[in-house]
């Protein structure tokens, strides 16, 4: 497709950190492939061009939204900009498993500054990296090809980054059922990510002291707080008379923390763009039209797979894998878990969608307003989970499935706070034949309950929740002014009221808070059942999920027998997130088991 310059310049965007109307940038990047790597190309008519390189795994889960904000940004001061994804990695094609090429990452980053110079012909090129991007980053920049470097909390050196990930996930494993040698041989898993072992050692082959960059080339250093390695760095290149400037990463630690969690650090991207300004001034291209692009490839021999965007004003990005050359009768739409983008936890979602499409299923995978790729809906709360505005998303998804695929099933899929829209989509739009549930934390929600509260609660198990709540520790922090002391009682005395209220709700009525949330979960309940919607409950053994069920539907669940259609299924070994790869193959398996009698049932019907 050709797309004019001019006229996506002159569109209106939206600022996602402040969800208000920003004037002259792109709403949205355009989503493209190209040898087998996906891109997101944000146009812009400046002569300076931007090359943004990805930090990896649970890092680039948590950055995702920030990226396409920072490509917004450079976008709207005239910089054209282009993010991809590594090869096998978040909607590139492969197995990250099977890579054995020593090179990939370092060849796929060349691959995509020849794109960016087919697309943008600039004067010249940035290029933008953070954690192991940053470390590409500096590794192009040495061919002398880059006008300008800009280095994120950088990986200085490989080796050391791969002794910390290995840390990480060992000191993680309670949360992560996986050890890093959970991975391929030689390789390395963190977090559910995986390294082969050709790419570990390429990425052990980055050393940021042993790089030779060019004299002039000018560099700006965006450092932790009190970060040992970053100070190192910037010693390093002080002594070797390179030319760059210090910048603070503002805002690091809660950036990186937790995808869902994740707060864009708004000022470092400003201040980095105004570095990028001072330094490099975008210049002025005539307008031209853009050249071609296309976002369908195969990443498997029998599927095909675009990237798009759709809904109003295109604001929503997903990814539909179709099997090739054939019309789906069922289609599969997988709704985010919390923040985490349309890749899914540990990318499980890229590979889902694809087996899926292979058997014969349409599935997209879709980011829902304000998280990752999708913008949000003008004038929306930052805070979108367990909301009902979500309710809109998930129509805007399932008539976009219905019409491009022209599917005549349509089941929806989510993971803990997608598994709760999707049982509230499911009994909302009758267009929703059935709904697969995994580690849903909530059932129905309380009006009343605090969002951004309740989604830093840690993610317990049942046998852990409900251990005495003020042990010794916590006696000497209250004591000690740390703890506020009605906080703390209030912490102690709540599962006392949720029981009571529990208990009296018959009594009570519409005074108790558990008889009105009740009436509203069976209520839609009722109605995926009197519509005859088959719905799969899907349950990590010992999640803390199940503590819903039980205080729903009693201790052994006699209540959801009033329900013929729902259907419930556990999964040993397996942590909230489905981190291991065991038991995402369990979840799999019934996955695809449900679907074919959700697919067979509908066409008997």
């Amino acid at each position: 497709m050709k797309l004019e310059l001019a006229r996506d310049m002159n569109r209106q965007g939206f600022d996602t950190s402040s969800a208000t109307p920003v004037a002259g940038t792109s709403a949205v990047a355009l989503p493209i492939s190209f040898d087998g790597l996906a891109g997101y190309f944000h146009p812009a008519a400046g002569a300076t061009a931007i090359l943004l390189l990805s930090p990896w795994g649970y890092e680039e889960l948590c950055s995702r939204k920030s990226y396409r904000m920072l490509g917004e940004k450079f976008a709207a001061s005239g910089y054209p900009c282009l993010r991809f994804d590594y090869p096998a990695t978040a909607n590139s094609h492969g197995d990250s498993a099977d890579i054995q090429d020593k090179s990939a990452w370092q060849a796929s980053v060349r691959t995509a500054l020849s794109e960016l110079k087919r697309l943008a012909n600039p004067d010249r090129v940035v290029v933008v990296g953070q954690g192991i991007g940053a470390s590409l980053a500096s590794n192009l920049a040495a061919d002398g090809e880059i006008a300008g470097q800009v280095l994120l909390a950088p990986v200085a050196q490989g080796r050391a980054y791969l002794r910390e990930l290995a840390a990480w996930t060992a000191l993680t494993q309670p949360t992560f059922l996986v050890s890093a040698s959970d991975g391929p041989e030689g390789g390395l898993m963190a977090g559910g990510f995986v390294l082969s072992a050709a790419t570990a050692d390429e990425i052990k082959s980055l050393n940021l002291y042993k790089t030779e960059l060019p004299s002039g080339l000018k560099t700006l250093l965006v450092q932790r707080a009190d970060h040992p390695g970053d100070q190192k760095l910037a010693d390093h290149y002080a002594e070797n008379g390179l030319q760059f400037e210090n910048l603070s990463f503002e805002g690091y630690v809660d950036y990186v923390s937790d995808p869902t969690l994740s707060v864009p650090p708004v000022q470092t991207l400003d201040r980095i763009v105004a570095w990028v300004k001072a330094n490099f001034p975008a210049g002025r291209l005539e307008t031209t039209a853009l050249a071609e692009i296309s976002a369908v490839s195969e990443p498997l021999p029998d599927v095909e797979e675009e990237a798009l965007r759709f809904g109003p004003d295109k604001m929503f990005f997903g990814v539909l894998a179709s099997p090739r050359g054939k019309c789906a009768e069922t289609a599969v739409i997988m709704l985010n878990s919390g923040y985490d983008h349309s890749i899914g936890w540990a990318r499980m979602s890229v590979g889902f969608a694809r087996s899926l499409a292979e058997s014969g299923c349409a599935v997209l995978r879709t980011d829902l307003a304000g998280i990752g790729e999708s913008c949000y809906w003008p004038d929306q709360s930052s805070q979108v989970l367990y909301s009902d505005r979500q309710l809109e998303d998930v129509r805007a998804a399932v008539g976009f499935v219905k019409e491009r695929t022209r599917a005549k099933n349509i089941i929806l899929f989510g993971r803990c706070s997608g598994a709760y829209l999707a049982l509230l989509a499911a009994a909302d739009d009758d267009r929703v034949n059935a709904a697969f549930l995994v580690n849903s934390r909530k059932l129905v929600w309380d009006p009343d309950e605090n969002v951004d509260k309740a989604i830093r609660e840690p993610i317990q198990t049942l046998s852990s929740y409900g251990r005495k709540a003020v042990d010794s520790e916590t006696l000497k922090r209250v004591l000690s002014g740390e703890i506020n002391l009605v906080s703390a009682l209030k912490k102690v005395t709540r599962p006392v009221k949720l029981k009571v209220d529990r208990t009296l709700a018959p009594v009570l009525g519409n005074l108790s808070r558990h008889y009105r949330l009740f009436n509203v979960l069976t209520g839609r309940l009722q109605k995926l059942e009197q519509r005859d919607v088959p719905v799969s409950l899907v349950y990590s053994d010992n999640d803390r999920g199940l503590l819903e069920l039980h205080n729903w539907f009693g201790v052994d669940r006699h209540g959801l027998k009033a329900y013929p259609n729902i259907e419930m299924h556990g999964l040993q070994d397996a942590d909230h997130n489905l981190t291991p790869i065991a038991a995402r193959q369990q979840m799999f398996a019934l996955l695809t088991d449900f679907v074919a009698k959700v697919s067979a049932s509908r066409s008997r019907k």
